[in-house]
């Protein structure tokens, strides 16, 4: 008898519907988790994707930062931007073409002077003709 009872409890249509609500609800929460896992499992890469980045990156700036601290490059921006030498080095200057053609117009310093502070100003319409028409 206690078989029949439970067969017949089983068949009811009352808890067989509930049972297909049991089966829906932990369908769409295990849907729910997997999702949520695979979001996270993607957020998880794309950090460590990023992360590889900075690692990159720093070891760059430490790169730099040797090279900055470096004997050759203090001694390479002394020379070039304090106009500093070293013990036993003789300076050699070079003058570049457009040099010399100021020095050669050293005679009138004023006229110069005056041609350097005050460039020639040409329309656009006269930039456009040399441009076209003056190569």
């Amino acid at each position: 008898m206690p078989e029949n009872k439970l067969k017949k409890f089983f068949s009811s249509r009352t808890v067989l519907f509930l049972l297909l609500l049991a089966f829906v609800w932990l369908s769409l929460v295990l849907v729910k988790a997997f999702y949520k896992k695979r979001q996270l499992d993607q957020e998880i890469g794309s950090l460590k994707a990023e992360i590889e980045k900075m690692d990159k990156k720093g070891q760059e700036l430490n790169q730099l930062l040797g090279y900055f601290s470096s004997e050759s490059y203090l001694e390479k921006e002394a020379k070039d931007k304090l106009n500093l030498k070293k013990e036993g080095e003789s300076v050699v200057m070079v003058q570049g073409p457009a040099d010399e053609a100021v020095g050669e117009n050293n005679n009138s310093g004023a006229s110069v002077a005056a041609a350097i502070s005050a460039p020639v100003v040409e329309n656009n319409l006269v930039k456009w003709w040399n441009f076209f028409f003056k190569r």
